[in-house]
C-alpha cells in the first residue's frame, strides 16, 4: 500500500496535494479536540466486535508519549487498509459501531508527528519524518506542503502492553504535553464510558473509570403489561465508579429510550443530583459529542447519521425522531422531579435543539406520564393541575378527579413547563364550578375545607371560592358560604335562621362570608322573637323542640328575657309561658308564699329534655335571672327596682338580677339564702355589691329580725364590734349582701352609730375612726342627712371606750394636750373639714373650738432646710417647705380650755398665725 501511494503521488502531484489538503482539513476543522473521543469510540466497537466488556487504558510514558491501550478484536487486514486510506471504513454499514467514514483516527495527527498501532495481529508506525524522507528520494512534488502523516506506514515489531489487544502510541509533536492529553483524557472519560456501549472501563494514569449498568425494574403494573413493554426500552441504572489514590467517587445515572439513550445524572435515592446537568457538556451525542448544543435537561445519545467530521447532523437525519423515549425517562424518575425534565423552547440555542425540543414537548403531551393524585399516570394532555396542591386536598379531590395532577408535580414553579405539554392549570375558582352538582357526605365536605383552608391567604382567594358549594343543617346545598352561619355546637336544624351542616363546619367558611354563631346569637336572633310573638301553638311546639334542643347542646351563659316567653305545657296539659312554671321538686318552690303564681311543667316534658335545658329557658328550679344589656331604666318589673336604680350614679351596661325576692316566705329566709349562695347561676350576682339582688337582700331580707344588712360576715373585720356577725353557713358568700362599712342610709347610719356609743361592744380605735370616716363621706354624698340622724348618748374615743362627752379632733398638734378618752377620730388623718361634718353628727365640738394654746417665747427664726425641720417632716409626714419654722430651746405652750390654763411641754406646735413652732436639736 505504501508503494502504491508513493507512485500515485510522484505520478501526480495533485494526488499528493489532495491526500496531504484532505488530512490537514480533517486535524485542523474536522477533528479538532476529538483525539480521546476518536481512539475510545475505536476501543468500544473493537469490544462489540469481540463481545467483551472492553477496557481502554491511557496513560504516558514520558513527557512526550502518551499510549491508549484497549482489549476487544485486535487491528485486522481490513484495518490497516482502512487506517491507510482516506475516508474508507473497515466498518460494516449498519453495524453497532460508533465510525463509519473512516477518519476518526485522524485526530491523532493533531498532536502526534510518529503514531506506532501496535496490535496482537502485527504492529506497524506511521513517521511524518520517514514519509518526508520518502518523498525526497522518490522526487515527489509537494509543493511546500507538509508532508500527511497517516497515508504512508512502516511494519514494527513492538506487542500491545500486557493484557490488551491493542495500543496506540502518540509521540507527541511540538507544543504538545503528555500530561496535559492525559488529563484532558482524565475529563473525558466518565463521558465516554456513557456515550459508548462495550466498554467496562477506562483507566487513565492511576484513575480507574467503571461503569455498570443494571435494569430497573418497572414500578407500575402498566408498565410491566406486554404491550407497553413491547413499546418500551428497559430503563437502565448506570453507576460509575471513579476510583483514584485520593478517593473513590460513585455517580450514578438514570437511562432509558430505544433508538435515543436519554440519560440524566441521579442521586442514591434516584432523584435528580443536586445539580441536575447532562454530561461535561450538554451538545447532542451520536453518540460522541457533536457541535450542536442543547437545551435540555437531559442528555441525548442518538443513532442519528452526522457529516463526515461527526460534528453536525447529516441534511437527510430528522432529529424530530430523537424524542422518542424521553416519556419513559420521566416514568422512571421521581414524580417530584419530572416538571424540571420538561423543556423550554424559549430557551434554545438553535434550530436543531428547538426542533428536538418542540418533539420532545409533542411526545410528552401525548405520553401517559404525568403523576396522577389517585396513583396513576395521565396524559398532559387530558389533565390538570393545581398549582401548589397539598398532600391533603389531593386525598379528598383524587376520588372525584380523576384528570388532577399529583402534589409533587404541582408547585407553581413547575406551571409553565406543564401548560407547554398540554395540562389546563385550574385555580380555586375552576375547583368551585367543578364541584358544582357534586353529591358527597357531610364529613367529606367538611375534609375538602380542612384541606383548602391553608391555600386561601388573601381576600382575593376567598373571593375565587364564592361559588364553593356548602352543605346546610336543613339538607339542602348553597352555593357560597354568604349568608350561611357557623354554629358550633348546634346540631339542631333551625327554622329561623341557615346553619351550615354541624358535621361539614369549619372555621375556613368564616373567612369565606359565613357568619359564627354562638347559641347564644341563635337564641337572640330576632326571627325567633318574632316566630314566638307570632307563631300559632302547632309551630311554637316545634320552636320550643328547636330551642330546647340549642340548650342542651350548649347551654349559654344566659339566654333573652323575652325567651321565657315561650309556652310549654304544664301539669295539665296546658301551654304557660316557660318562666311562669316551675320544675317538679324545685328547691324554690320551699321557700315561696304559699300562693306564688306558679305551675309546674310537665313531667313528661322533663324527662325528654332533661333538667337543664329547662332550667335555661327559664322554667324555675331555683331562682330565675333577669339580664338586661345596656338598660335604660327600672323596667324590668323587679320589686323595689325604681328605689335602687336612684342609689346608682351611672346605669350599669348589663342588669342581671334575681327575679321574685318579694315571693320569698319570711320565715323561710335562711333556706332561701343558702338556695341563692349554692346555684351557680345566682351565686355570681350575690358578690356584686351595687347590684340589684345584694342590695334588695341588704334591704328587705329579715334574719332574727333584722335585715341583712344589720350584719356582717364573718371574715369581714373592717366593722368588728360595729356590725354583728351572720350566723349562717354561707356568711362569707353572701358578704357583699350584708352590711358593710360603707353607710347606705339615714337607718343604717343611726345603726352603726347606736353600737358605736354601746359601751357594752368592743370596738378597736382604727374600726372607729374609720367608720367615722364613712359617715363623713355619706354624708358629703347626700346619702345621709345628719340633721335627720338621732344623736347618740356616748360616742366612740380615739381610745376605743363609749365615752359621753369628747370633742372631734380638727388639729392634730391637739393631741397633745387631750387625752386619748376626750377626743374623736374623724379618720386616721385629721382634717378640719371632715371633723366639722362628724362634729354636726356627733353633735359635738371640734377641738379647735375648745382649746387655744399660744407659745411662750418668740423662738428663732430658721428655713425649711434646717435639720429640726427635715427630721419633723420626716416623722410626721408633714412637707414644710413653704412653713414659717421657729426653734426653740424648750418648746413650752399655755393651754387654755374652758376657762382654766396650764403650761405644757410639747414636740410642735402650729400657732393661730399659721407658724411651725420645733424644739432645737442638742448639739454634741
Amino acid at each position: 500500500m505504501r508503494s502504491a501511494v508513493v507512485s500515485a503521488w510522484r505520478s501526480s502531484a495533485t494526488r499528493y496535494v489532495e491526500d496531504a489538503t484532505t488530512e490537514d482539513d480533517l486535524v485542523t476543522v474536522g477533528y479538532r479536540d476529538r483525539l480521546f473521543t476518536e481512539l475510545v469510540a475505536n476501543a468500544a466497537d473493537a469490544a462489540m466486535t469481540a463481545d467483551v466488556a472492553g477496557q481502554v487504558r491511557i496513560w504516558s510514558s514520558d513527557e512526550r508519549t502518551v499510549h491508549v491501550a484497549n482489549t476487544g478484536a485486535p487491528v485486522s487486514d481490513d484495518g490497516v487498509r482502512s487506517l491507510l486510506s482516506l475516508r474508507v471504513s473497515a466498518k460494516v454499514a449498519g453495524a453497532q459501531s460508533v465510525g463509519r467514514y473512516g477518519v476518526g483516527f485522524t485526530a491523532t495527527a493533531a498532536v502526534a508527528d510518529r503514531v506506532e498501532v501496535r496490535s496482537t495481529t502485527g504492529s506497524f508506525v506511521f513517521d511524518r519524518a520517514r514519509t518526508a524522507q520518502v518523498l525526497a528520494d522518490e522526487r515527489v512534488a509537494t509543493g511546500s506542503r507538509r508532508p500527511p502523516l497517516l497515508r504512508l506506514a512502516w511494519p514494527v515489531d513492538e506487542p500491545p502492553a500486557p493484557g490488551m489487544d491493542t495500543e496506540i502510541v502518540l509521540y507527541l509533536s511540538d507544543g504538545n504535553s503528555a500530561a496535559d492529553l492525559v488529563g484532558a483524557a482524565r475529563a473525558q472519560a466518565a463521558d465516554l464510558l456513557l456515550e459508548l456501549p462495550g466498554l467496562g472501563q477506562i483507566t487513565v494514569g492511576d484513575t480507574a473509570f467503571t461503569i455498570e449498568m443494571a435494569p430497573t425494574p418497572p414500578s407500575t403494573p402498566e408498565e410491566r403489561g406486554a404491550s407497553r413493554a413491547s413499546r418500551r426500552a428497559a430503563t437502565q441504572h448506570i453507576t460509575i465508579t471513579i476510583t483514584s489514590p485520593r478517593r473513590t467517587r460513585v455517580h450514578h445515572w438514570l437511562q432509558t429510550g430505544l433508538h435515543t439513550r436519554w440519560l440524566v445524572e441521579i442521586d442514591d435515592a434516584g432523584a435528580l443530583a443536586e445539580t441536575p446537568s447532562a454530561l461535561t457538556e450538554n451538545v447532542l451525542r451520536a453518540p460522541t459529542p457533536t457541535d450542536i448544543e442543547l437545551t435540555l435537561p437531559a442528555a441525548a445519545i442518538t443513532g442519528l447519521h452526522l457529516t463526515p467530521d461527526r460534528r453536525h447532523l447529516h441534511p437527510d437525519a430528522d432529529i424530530a425522531t430523537a424524542a422518542h423515549g424521553y416519556a419513559d425517562l420521566m416514568r422512571a424518575l421521581p414524580a417530584s422531579v419530572r416538571p424540571s425534565l420538561i423543556p423550554v423552547p424559549a430557551h434554545s440555542r438553535n434550530r436543531d435543539d428547538a426542533a428536538l425540543s418542540a418533539a420532545v414537548l409533542a411526545d410528552l403531551a401525548d405520553e401517559a406520564w404525568l403523576p396522577g393524585a389517585a396513583g396513576d399516570e395521565l396524559v398532559p394532555g387530558r389533565s390538570v393541575v393545581f398549582g401548589d396542591l397539598t398532600a391533603d386536598l389531593a386525598e379528598v379531590l383524587a376520588p372525584l378527579m380523576g384528570d388532577l395532577a399529583h402534589p409533587d408535580v404541582s408547585e407553581r414553579r413547575h406551571l409553565a413547563r406543564l401548560r407547554s405539554v398540554g395540562v389546563t392549570e385550574i385555580g380555586l375558582a375552576d375547583l368551585a364550578e367543578r364541584l358544582t352538582g357534586t353529591q358527597r357526605s357531610s364529613t367529606w365536605w367538611r375534609d375538602l375545607y380542612a384541606a383548602l383552608s391553608p391555600l386561601v391567604t388573601t381576600a382575593a382567594d376567598a373571593e375565587e371560592l364564592g361559588a364553593l358549594p356548602i352543605p346546610r343543617s336543613d339538607g339542602r346545598v348553597s352555593v357560597g358560604a354568604r349568608g350561611l352561619f357557623l354554629a358550633d355546637g348546634i346540631d339542631t336544624p333551625l327554622r329561623w335562621v341557615p346553619t351550615v351542616d354541624a358535621q361539614a363546619r369549619h372555621p375556613l367558611l368564616e373567612r369565606l362570608g359565613a357568619t359564627t354563631l354562638t347559641v347564644s346569637d341563635a337564641l337572640a336572633d330576632p326571627a325567633l322573637r318574632q316566630l314566638i310573638d307570632h307563631g300559632d301553638d302547632d309551630e311554637l311546639a316545634v320552636v320550643a323542640g328547636e330551642v330546647l334542643a340549642l340548650l342542651a347542646a350548649d347551654p349559654p351563659g344566659s339566654v333573652p328575657e323575652w325567651l321565657a316567653a315561650l309556652p310549654l305545657p304544664d301539669q295539665h296539659g296546658e301551654l304557660r309561658a316557660a318562666d311562669e312554671l316551675l320544675l317538679p321538686g324545685s328547691p324554690l318552690a320551699a321557700v315561696l308564699v304559699d300562693d306564688a303564681p306558679f305551675g309546674r311543667v310537665a313531667d313528661d316534658l322533663v324527662d325528654r329534655v332533661g333538667v337543664e335545658p329547662l332550667r335555661a329557658l327559664g322554667v324555675g328550679w331555683g331562682f330565675l335571672t333577669v339580664v338586661d344589656e345596656l338598660p335604660v331604666g327600672p323596667d324590668h318589673d323587679l320589686p323595689d327596682e325604681d328605689q335602687w336604680w336612684e342609689t346608682l350614679v351611672d346605669p350599669p351596661e348589663t342588669l342581671a338580677a334575681v327575679r321574685d325576692l318579694d315571693l320569698i316566705d319570711d320565715d323561710r329566709w335562711p333556706q332561701a339564702l343558702t338556695l341563692l349562695a349554692t346555684d351557680r347561676r345566682t351565686a355570681p350576682l350575690l358578690a356584686d355589691r351595687h347590684g340589684y339582688t345584694a342590695w334588695w337582700l341588704r334591704q328587705h331580707a329579715v334574719i332574727d329580725g333584722h335585715p341583712l344588712g344589720w350584719y356582717r360576715a364573718p371574715s369581714d373585720t373592717s366593722m368588728s364590734g360595729v356590725r354583728d356577725v351572720l350566723h349562717h353557713p354561707h356568711a362569707d358568700e353572701l358578704a357583699a349582701a350584708l352590711g358593710g362599712d360603707v353607710i347606705e342610709s339615714d337607718a343604717d347610719a343611726d345603726t352603726v352609730l347606736a353600737h358605736l356609743g354601746d359601751a357594752a361592744r368592743e370596738i378597736e380605735s382604727g374600726v372607729a375612726a374609720a367608720v367615722h370616716a364613712n359617715l363623713v363621706i355619706a354624708a358629703r354624698r347626700g346619702v345621709i342627712d345628719p340633721t335627720e340622724l338621732a344623736v347618740p348618748e356616748r360616742v366612740r374615743s380615739a381610745s376605743g371606750h363609749a365615752v359621753a362627752s369628747a370633742v372631734v379632733l380638727d388639729r392634730p398638734w391637739l393631741t397633745q394636750v387631750l387625752g386619748p378618752d376626750e377626743i374623736v377620730l374623724a379618720g386616721v388623718a385629721t382634717d378640719p373639714d371632715d371633723a366639722a361634718v362628724l362634729a354636726e353628727i356627733l353633735d359635738l365640738p371640734t377641738a379647735g373650738d375648745e382649746v387655744r394654746g399660744e407659745v411662750l417665747d418668740e423662738g428663732t427664726p430658721a428655713t425649711w432646710a434646717c435639720a429640726e425641720a427635715t427630721l419633723f417632716a420626716a416623722t410626721w409626714g408633714h412637707a414644710l417647705a413653704r412653713a414659717d419654722i421657729r426653734l426653740h430651746d424648750e418648746l413650752w405652750v399655755r393651754v387654755h380650755r374652758n376657762g382654766e390654763r396650764s403650761d405644757q411641754r410639747v414636740r410642735w406646735w402650729i400657732d393661730e398665725g399659721g407658724i411651725t413652732h420645733l424644739p432645737r436639736l442638742s448639739r454634741p
